[in-house]
C-alpha cells in the first residue's frame, strides 16, 4: 500500500510530466479555436438562409433537435475513445471533418438536404470529450477557471469581426450568395485551424498498466448508464442536471434570436451580425475578470447569481422592438451569462478524477444533448404555432429550475481533485 509520501511524489512527478507540454497544448487549442472562429460566418445566418430555401422554425427546431440526438452516441464513443484510446486522435479527426460543410452548405439549394447536413455536422462532436479532457488535464486545478476563461477568450475573440463580415457580404451580395460566398471563406479557414492540432497537439493520456478494452458500442452505452446511476458523487450528478436546464433552456431560443430580432423587430442580417459582435466583444472583456471571481469567491457562487439575472434579462429581450432596444437586451445578457460557462467546467473538473474526465465529461455532454434535442423541438414548434415570445419564457422557467438545483444539491469540494 502506498503511504502519503508516495502519493505526494507519485502525483508531482505526473505533474512535471504533463507540465513539460500542457502549457503548449492549451496554446494549440486556443489558436485553432481563434482561426476557426474567424471562419465562424454562416452559423449566425442559418436560420436565415434556411427558411430563405423553403424551410421553417419548426422543421429548422426538428433538425437541431435530431442533430442534438446524434451526439448522444457520438459523444458516449468519444468520452470512451477519450479514456481508452486518446484524446489527440479524436480531436484531429474532428478539425478536419467540420471543413467539409462550408462547403456543402454552399452548394445546396433544397432545405431538406440542408437540413441533413446540419444533422450529420454534428458526428464531429465526437471530439469534445476529448478537448474538455485535455484541457482539464493541462491546467492547475488551482487555476482551473481563470484557465478555462483565458482560452475561451482567445479561441473567441475573432468572433467580434467574423458575424460582421458575414452580415456585409449578405447585404451586399443578398442573402443566398452572400451566404455562399461565407461559406467558402470559412471552409477555407477552418482548414487552416485544423493544422495546429495535427502538428504540435500532445497526448496527455497516461499510458495503462493494463491493456485497452476492446471497442463495444454495447459495453460503452451499458458502461455510461452504470456511471450515471452509480458511483458519481450527489453533487457532481446535480451538477450535471443543472447544466442540462440551461442547455435545454438555450436550445429553446437559440435559432430563434434571429427570426425574432428579423420577423418582429425588423432587424436586418446585418443588424444582428453588429448585435453578435458586441456580444462577442463584451464576453471577451468580461470572462477573464469573472474566473478570477470564481476561483477566488466560489464557482457555485458565480453561476447561481448568472443564471439569476439572465431570468429577467431574457423577459427584457423580448420586449424589444428597435435596435437600441435588442443591443441592450443582448449584451444584458451576455454580463450576466458570460460567467456561467467556465466556472461549471471548471467545478466539474474539480470534482472529477483525471482518469474519468473523458467519460465524465462524455456524459456531461450526452445529457446536454438530449436536453438541447428536446428544447430545440420545443422552441421551434412554439416559435411557429403559440407565438414568437414563447421560447423566451420557456427559457427563463428552465432557468430558474437550474439555480433551484444549484441551491439545494451542489457543493464545492473541499479537496480539488487534479
Amino acid at each position: 500500500m502506498a503511504t502519503g509520501e508516495t502519493l505526494r511524489e507519485h502525483r508531482q512527478g505526473r505533474g512535471q510530466n504533463v507540465s513539460g507540454f500542457s502549457r503548449g497544448n492549451v496554446s494549440v487549442i486556443a489558436l485553432s479555436g481563434g482561426i476557426r472562429s474567424l471562419g465562424s460566418l454562416v452559423g449566425v445566418y442559418i436560420p436565415l438562409y434556411f427558411v430563405q430555401i423553403g424551410g421553417d422554425p419548426l422543421t429548422l427546431g426538428l433538425f437541431a433537435s435530431a442533430a442534438s440526438l446524434i451526439q448522444f452516441f457520438t459523444l458516449s464513443v468519444g468520452g470512451f475513445l477519450a479514456d481508452y484510446y486518446g484524446r489527440r486522435k479524436v480531436i484531429v479527426f474532428a478539425a478536419f471533418y467540420g471543413v467539409f460543410f462550408p462547403l456543402l452548405y454552399a452548394v445546396v439549394q433544397d432545405w431538406r438536404v440542408f437540413g441533413a447536413l446540419t444533422v450529420l455536422a454534428a458526428l464531429g462532436t465526437i471530439a469534445n470529450p476529448s478537448v474538455h479532457a485535455i484541457v482539464a488535464d493541462s491546467v492547475p486545478s488551482e487555476k482551473r477557471t481563470m484557465g478555462i476563461a483565458n482560452l475561451q477568450v482567445v479561441s473567441s475573440l475573432p468572433l467580434v469581426i467574423s458575424p460582421s463580415i458575414g452580415g456585409w457580404l449578405i447585404a451586399n451580395y443578398g442573402l443566398e450568395h452572400g451566404f455562399k460566398m461565407a461559406c467558402i471563406y470559412s471552409a477555407i479557414l477552418i482548414f487552416v485551424s485544423a493544422v495546429p492540432v495535427f502538428v504540435f497537439l500532445k497526448e496527455t493520456l497516461q499510458p495503462r498498466a493494463v491493456d485497452k478494452p476492446d471497442f463495444s458500442l454495447r459495453d460503452v452505452f451499458f458502461g455510461f448508464t452504470r456511471l450515471a446511476t452509480g458511483t458519481l458523487p450527489s453533487s457532481l450528478k446535480a451538477l450535471m442536471l443543472s447544466y442540462a436546464l440551461v442547455m435545454f433552456a438555450n436550445s429553446a431560443v437559440a435559432q430563434y434570436y434571429i427570426l425574432y430580432a428579423s420577423s418582429v423587430v425588423g432587424l436586418t442580417a446585418f443588424n444582428w451580425g453588429m448585435v453578435v459582435s458586441l456580444q462577442v466583444l463584451l464576453a471577451s472583456a468580461l470572462k477573464i475578470p469573472g474566473g478570477w471571481v470564481s476561483d477566488r469567491f466560489g464557482k457555485r457562487k458565480v453561476m447561481l447569481v448568472s443564471l439569476l439575472i439572465t431570468i429577467p434579462t431574457i423577459l427584457l429581450f423580448t420586449l424589444s422592438r428597435s435596435l437600441i432596444q435588442v443591443v441592450v437586451a443582448a449584451l444584458l445578457l451576455v454580463a450576466a451569462g458570460i460567467y456561467y460557462a467556465p466556472a461549471y467546467e471548471a467545478l466539474q473538473a474539480d470534482l472529477t478524477p483525471r482518469s474519468m474526465r473523458g467519460r465524465i465529461t462524455a456524459l456531461w455532454d450526452i445529457g446536454n444533448a438530449v436536453s438541447a434535442a428536446l428544447g430545440s423541438l420545443v422552441g421551434g414548434f412554439t416559435f411557429q404555432t403559440v407565438g414568437p415570445t414563447v421560447p423566451f419564457y420557456i427559457f427563463a422557467a428552465a432557468e430558474l429550475g437550474a439555480a433551484l438545483l444549484l441551491t439545494k444539491m451542489v457543493k464545492e469540494p473541499e479537496t480539488k481533485e487534479v
